[in-house]
């Protein structure tokens, strides 16, 4: 299935606008978003893609970001605390270079192309060469001034 998904989003890449408006009829049945950037559209179709295989977001992560919306409807300027690592089973995916790496959160650690980590710092490392945070390589913390 991961391969299947994989191939679908890379097809993506080089549709024109057109073609994605297309595809995003064919798959959701409704008109796609009014938006001119074919770069934004793909992003979008890839994500309801990715959504319609892997599955939506957990009733949990609804009902967060439902408190979060309201908090930052009361107070924008409203802080959100630093959220702990995901949970063993979840499996974070990053674009580097043109490779999709994927990484599973193990009970204690991470695995990446079948080798085990202790820090998704060190996953970070091993995939780019250099020092990272691997929570900000991930996309699981906000980056401010950082790399």
């Amino acid at each position: 299935m991961d391969q299947d998904l994989d191939e679908r989003l890379a097809r993506l890449k080089n549709l024109p606008l057109e073609k994605l408006r297309a595809e995003w009829r064919s798959l959701l049945g409704t008109a796609p978003p009014a938006c001119r950037s074919r770069e934004v559209l793909r992003q979008l179709l890839a994500w309801r893609i990715q959504e319609k295989t892997l599955g939506g977001l957990s009733p949990a992560s609804r009902r967060r970001l439902r408190q979060l919306a309201s908090a930052f409807g009361r107070n924008p300027d409203h802080a959100v605390p630093a959220s702990p690592l995901p949970k063993p089973g979840t499996i974070l995916v990053r674009e580097w270079k043109g490779v999709l790496h994927r990484v599973h959160v193990l009970q204690e650690g991470f695995e990446h192309e079948d080798e085990r980590f202790a820090s998704l710092s060190e996953v970070a490392r091993r995939i780019t060469g250099t020092r990272w945070s691997g929570p900000l390589f991930f996309g699981l913390k906000n980056g401010g001034n950082s790399r």
